[in-house]
C-alpha cells in the first residue's frame, strides 16, 4: 500500500511540474506585448491593382506518327510519288498518288506517307498515322482526308527495289490491296500496281 501511495505522489508531482513549466514557458516566450493605442496604421502605396492573370494553355502536341522501318538505310532513303498503272474503278476514280518519304537513317523522323486524291482543281490528302516498311512489304493506314471522311489502308509488296533503274518509267514497282473506309466501314477494296517518280532524293 505504501508503494502505491508513493507511486501516486510521484505521478502528481511530475504532473504539477509539467503544468508549471508549461505556464512559465508560455509567460516567458509567447506573451504578446500590448499594442500602444496611439500608433496609426502606415499607408503604403502599392501602385495600380494587378489585373487577373489569364492562363493560356499550350497548344496540344500532335500525336506522333508510328513508323517502323526495317530496310537498307541507303537504298530506301527515298522520296517518291507512286502512281497507279492501269484503270481505276469508280470507287477509286479520284485517287491520284501515294507520296512516300523514307529516311531510315534519322533518329527523329523516319518518314511520312500521304494518300492524295483529286478531282479537277480540288485536291485532298490523308497522312499515314502508322506504317510498316520492310525490304519486301509495305503496310500503312491513314487518318481521314482533310475534306472528307474517308480513310485508306494499303497492304502490299515491293516488286522491285532498284529504284534508280525504274524511276520515271512505266515499270511496276509496288503492288498491293488498297482499302477505302468511312467511319470504320469498308467502302471499297481493290488491288493495284504502282510505278514511281522520284521527287529529288
Amino acid at each position: 500500500m505504501r508503494r502505491v501511495i508513493l507511486w501516486l505522489a510521484a505521478i502528481l508531482i511530475t504532473f504539477a511540474i509539467g503544468v508549471g513549466a508549461d505556464q512559465l514557458w508560455w509567460w516567458l516566450f509567447k506573451a504578446v506585448p500590448p499594442v500602444p493605442s496611439n500608433v496609426q496604421p502606415l499607408a503604403v502605396d502599392c501602385g495600380p491593382p494587378i489585373r487577373d492573370i489569364v492562363y493560356i494553355p499550350a497548344p496540344p502536341t500532335p500525336p506522333e506518327k508510328n513508323f517502323i522501318l526495317d530496310v537498307d538505310h541507303e537504298r530506301f532513303n527515298i522520296g517518291a510519288l507512286f502512281y497507279i498503272i492501269g484503270p481505276k474503278s469508280k470507287a477509286f476514280a479520284d485517287l491520284d498518288s501515294f507520296e512516300v518519304w523514307l529516311n531510315p537513317q534519322s533518329t527523329t523522323h523516319l518518314g511520312s506517307i500521304f494518300v492524295s486524291t483529286g478531282k479537277g482543281d480540288e485536291y485532298d490528302s490523308a497522312a499515314a498515322n502508322f506504317a510498316l516498311v520492310t525490304e519486301r512489304r509495305v503496310f500503312f493506314a491513314t487518318e481521314k482526308l482533310k475534306k472528307a471522311d474517308f480513310e485508306y489502308r494499303f497492304d502490299g509488296e515491293w516488286l522491285r527495289t532498284d529504284f534508280d533503274a525504274v524511276d520515271g518509267k512505266k515499270k511496276a514497282v509496288l503492288r498491293g490491296t488498297l482499302t477505302k473506309t468511312k467511319n470504320g466501314l469498308t467502302i471499297a477494296q481493290e488491288e493495284f500496281t504502282f510505278r514511281m517518280e522520284s521527287m529529288g532524293c
